[in-house]
């Protein structure tokens, strides 16, 4: 099997670098393509704010295009890469946009959670690994 476009999941986390830089250093081996996505969730307790659902969203959307370029700019530089910033159900999105894009691999952060906050929270690595029929690369990552 070929690897010819990979794509990078991150959010607006610290740990976006790390993952971005490890998903670089793979598509440089394979000479491949790389986009970036970043999910608006707007499920995500942590993110509730007494603005609207909608003004929520655009906040949201906007801080995570700020933190991809930040990371195209820390990360890529002039390595050419693509970025999409969508929303809705983190696991699915990531999916949808590697068949959409036609990513042969993910690449994604796991903040590594077990036991009660594991269950309470749910894993997006662990939802993307279980329904995807694409090649995933997890990378622990630290809060």
């Amino acid at each position: 099997m070929e690897f010819h476009k990979i794509l990078i999941a991150i959010d607006n986390n610290p740990s976006a670098e790390r993952i971005a830089m490890n998903g670089l250093q793979l598509a440089r081996q394979l000479n491949a393509e790389v986009a970036l996505v970043s999910i608006v969730d707007p499920d995500d307790p942590t993110d509730q704010d007494p603005p609207t659902p909608r003004e929520l969203d655009d906040m949201m959307e906007h801080n995570l295009n700020r933190s991809q370029l930040a990371v195209i700019e820390n990360v890529f530089k002039t390595f050419p890469v693509k970025s999409f910033v969508k929303t809705g159900t983190p696991y699915k999105v990531i999916l949808e946009t590697a068949e959409r894009w036609g990513a042969n691999i993910i690449v994604m952060g796991t903040h590594g959670r077990k036991g009660l906050p594991h269950l309470l929270l749910g894993s997006v690595a662990e939802d993307v690994i279980r329904h995807s029929k694409k090649t995933v690369i997890v990378i622990p990552v630290t809060s």
